[in-house]
């Protein structure tokens, strides 16, 4: 864990470049094994409380959603994180809110986890529906065989169900 101390910020802006490691649990079923993740970064004091601007850069093992193999993936995202203290989140159960409020966390002492923050910014950037290359085949639904190294031994099947459009034909 890597804690910057926010409070660092109150008499001059501070420029952020750390190299964080996350561990291999941080960020979800599809990431195999997170590598190593830059962040280079700039914390300001703002009117309320700070403003970290800058981006998160590394690399991860994926697992491929169709064929189940892993791959390299690299990223690099911009972010911006407004850090406000605790006192100033809405005391409602149930808040609205706007896309402004999403890049804000609340702290209740002056200090913010880098190592949080790129875990946060890797799992980000991971795709919804990781894919080792748009033209996977993935995997034969009968026999588990991987489509993407050659043809499985299953024959073709044929869904009896369209027949009937088989033998469709518009009319003119």
């Amino acid at each position: 864990m890597l804690r910057i101390d926010l409070t660092r910020a109150d008499a001059e802006t501070v420029e952020l470049d750390e190299r964080i490691h996350p561990t291999a649990d941080c960020c979800g079923e599809d990431v195999v094994s997170p590598g190593e993740v830059r962040v280079k970064a700039t914390l300001e004091r703002g009117e309320h409380g700070y403003l970290l601007h800058g981006t998160a850069a590394g690399t991860a093992v994926l697992r491929c959603v169709r064929c189940l193999g892993e791959f390299a993936f690299a990223f690099d995202e911009a972010f911006e994180l407004r850090l406000l203290p605790v006192e100033l989140a809405p005391r409602e159960e149930e808040t609205r809110l706007a896309s402004e409020d999403l890049d804000v966390r609340f702290f209740a002492e002056p200090w913010l986890d880098l190592g949080e923050l790129a875990a946060e910014q890797l799992q980000l950037a991971v795709p919804m529906k990781p894919l080792c290359s748009e033209s996977c085949q993935g995997l034969c639904p009968r026999c588990g065989a991987d489509l993407n190294r050659g043809r499985c031994a299953c024959p073709p099947s044929r869904d009896e169900r369209w027949d009937g459009l088989l033998d469709f034909r518009p009319r003119r």
